[in-house]
């Protein structure tokens, strides 16, 4: 018998490694993609959401595709393929010499990592209901320590020796993540019950209207598009604001590391408070807050005042990341959850795209100011819309499906 303790301990420190190793040197591209020679402002500001899109669509594409595999096939391998295939592509990243080339590699990317939807499928499926939302609350908190500690570190080395550099060790993070999934992680998955599967649109069909988890599919793509809307405008931010005696990564990295911390405390806080009721609830007071500590980012005068803010937003809008993976796992039997989650990544991924594309263009055009706005009023919609599934009754279905936690 699998002991999910030990497997959600393993998860949690591969998980960390494959974030830090993301976030190592991905979210300083619009820096990097000044030294590959985009230096006009506003086409940076345009080339910083098209990278941090690329990816985006194709893991929307792939995502569903890996679940439904991991449904048939297991999930551990998938674990395997995501790593393997990140630790690959961003050495590949710190050997480009063109930003085209370097989108090429974001959408390849896309297609072949997807960590945290991998990661959390294998945990979920062998942690006991009644404790699904500890673990997605611990699994959280992995991807948010790595993106806390990745981007300040990251943003160091990258002061120091360049970001070609930062690549290269992020690269080795994630053979690190490989080989412990590789050689310490156990699941206890059998193919014969997998093997009842449908066909994949098939398949997605029945889970979609049989569980009724399309209302909770699209608020993925909102949240997506939410979260990920300011994100390549940070750095180009901080290159605005920047305090003078600090490297432009190094402050750029604090900022994400900020980001990190928050989320790495909501993540724990939240996902426990998930287990005993009322999720939608929090969701909603989550996603008000996320809105309000936005909107004023991109009026503020230094990094140091920027900071409180970002912390306090993104405590707000990782809370509701393990609410609505929660929401999601209780809507649907065991063995279609990684199709499940496949479908909700794949809506993140959508999200994600759509957000980077509006935020690189309302920064172009714009200003700053109107990205942080946008997805201030894209959380409001979000509580707007987990208010109307807490009317109809879906958060008391919910807790009426698992047992509260000891």
């Amino acid at each position: 018998m699998i002991d999910w303790r030990r497997n959600l301990g393993l998860l949690w420190v591969c998980q960390v490694l494959s974030l830090m190793g993301f976030s190592f040197a991905l979210p300083f591209m619009p820096l990097y993609i000044q030294e590959l020679g985009i230096t006009d402002p506003e086409a940076l500001r345009l080339w910083s959401g098209l990278l941090m899109a690329g990816s985006g669509v194709s893991l929307a594409i792939m995502t569903p595709i890996w679940g439904v595999l991991s449904d048939r096939f297991g999930r551990k391998p998938m674990t395997l393929r995501a790593n393997l295939g990140g630790a690959v592509l961003l050495f590949a990243m710190g050997l480009v010499r063109s930003p085209e080339l370097l989108l090429v590699l974001r959408v390849v990317q896309g297609a072949l990592t997807g960590t945290v939807i991998a990661n959390l499928t294998l945990v979920v499926s062998n942690t006991p209901e009644k404790r699904i939302g500890f673990a997605i609350g611990i699994m959280n908190s992995a991807v948010f320590a790595g993106n806390a500690v990745g981007p300040l570190v990251g943003g160091y080395f990258a002061d120091q020796f360049g970001f070609r550099v930062a690549f290269f060790l992020s690269s080795i993070t994630l053979f690190l993540a490989f080989f412990i999934a590789l050689f310490w992680v156990r699941e206890d998955f059998s193919p014969e019950a997998a093997s009842s599967s449908q066909r994949f649109f098939k398949g997605l069909v029945r889970l979609t209207t049989e569980q009724r988890i399309l209302p909770i599919i699209g608020l993925f793509v909102l949240f997506g598009m939410a979260r990920f809307s300011p994100r390549p405008m940070y750095p180009l931010l901080v290159e605005r604001i920047a305090a003078a005696g600090l490297g432009i990564a190094t402050q750029a990295g604090l900022i994400n590391a900020t980001a990190g911390v928050a989320a790495v405390l909501a993540g724990i806080v939240v996902g426990r408070r998930a287990d005993r009721g009322r999720p939608l609830v929090i969701g909603m007071i989550c996603a008000v807050a996320a809105g309000l500590f936005l909107m004023p980012q991109g009026f503020l005068p230094s990094v140091w005042s920027l900071i409180p803010f970002v912390f306090f937003a993104d405590f707000a809008s990782a809370g509701i990341d393990p609410i609505m993976n929660v929401i999601l796992s209780r809507q649907v039997p065991v063995e279609r959850r990684g199709t499940a989650f496949g479908l909700s990544g794949s809506a993140r991924s959508i999200g994600w795209s759509m957000g980077a594309m509006l935020g690189g263009g309302l920064a172009a055009y714009l200003d700053f100011a109107a990205v942080f706005i946008n997805s201030a009023l894209l959380f409001f919609l979000i509580a707007f819309f987990l208010s109307r599934l807490h009317r109809r009754g879906t958060e008391a279905d919910i807790t009426a499906r698992v047992p509260r936690p000891e």
